[in-house]
């Protein structure tokens, strides 16, 4: 089976598989995983944002220069809010320089890190997305995961028993037309409640990083975190990225509901 969450998280992934071909045609929109987006302002069809609000009730806006939110805002009226995470970023020898020893000291005792390309896709993709969804983050499809819709990878950390108990991902959303292109986006970050504390997140996000760059060729590595979030601030920041308060990401919802987890 390849998508995985709630009856809304599993017609979200479908529908951003689905629109693969659409994205990668027209300049200004990003596959995000779970829902539309656009990486740049001057490109936004407002009648397309409105479309898919009223039917998916979230739309996405990324590397947004932080001067426009604003006008997003505005553009959207009262009915919506925009959430921002903020965006943290390094190029490959900032990034790789950082993250070098974090991979070198390896996993705690009993833990495996899995090669998931190599494995039955039923059995250890659907413990991650499990993973993720038990956690808090809303999974990507199967095929997201396993890089069929657009260039990714997707790294794993498995207990004695074969439970996932840490993930995280990258992977290259942006099109040709994107003045990002090239740029990967890491992300899904996950960690089990009864394994936090032992610096799983930090190894297994930068090893989606080193990923990024050894395998999918990414010239540079972005994340996005909120401003509240701390914790993955410091995770982030130990793997070399850093804030650039020149951009935001933004998520826009109906005002009635809670914030969407990307």
């Amino acid at each position: 089976m390849n998508h995985y969450g709630t009856e809304k998280q599993q017609r979200l992934q479908r529908q951003s598989d689905e629109a693969q071909a659409r994205i990668a045609a027209t300049p200004g929109l990003v596959q995000a995983g779970r829902f539309f987006s656009f990486d740049d302002f001057d490109r936004i069809d407002w009648a397309f944002v409105d479309e898919r609000l009223a039917k998916d009730g979230v739309f996405g806006f990324r590397m947004m220069p932080t001067t426009r939110i604003e006008d997003i805002r505005w553009k959207l009226g009262s009915s919506y809010r925009v959430d921002v995470w903020t965006v943290c970023r390094a190029d490959r020898t900032t990034a790789v320089a950082a993250c070098t020893p974090i991979r070198a000291a390896g996993l705690p005792d009993r833990l495996t890190c899995l090669d998931v390309l190599a494995r039955p896709e039923d059995e250890t993709v659907r413990r991650i997305q499990l993973c993720m969804a038990h956690n808090g983050i809303a999974p990507f499809s199967t095929d997201m995961l396993l890089g069929k819709i657009v260039p990714a990878v997707t790294v794993a950390v498995a207990g004695e028993d074969g439970d996932i108990v840490a993930t995280a991902h990258a992977n290259l959303p942006f099109n040709t037309y994107s003045s990002y292109r090239g740029v990967a986006w890491v992300g899904l970050t996950t960690v089990t409640a009864d394994q936090r504390g032992k610096g799983l997140g930090r190894l297994v996000n930068a090893l989606a990083i080193m990923a990024a760059f050894e395998k999918l060729g990414a010239d540079e590595v972005v994340e996005f975190v909120h401003a509240d979030n701390r914790a993955s601030r410091r995770m982030i920041e130990a793997c070399g990225l850093r804030l650039d308060p020149t951009i935001l990401c933004g998520l826009a919802t109906p005002i009635v509901d809670a914030r969407f987890t990307t």
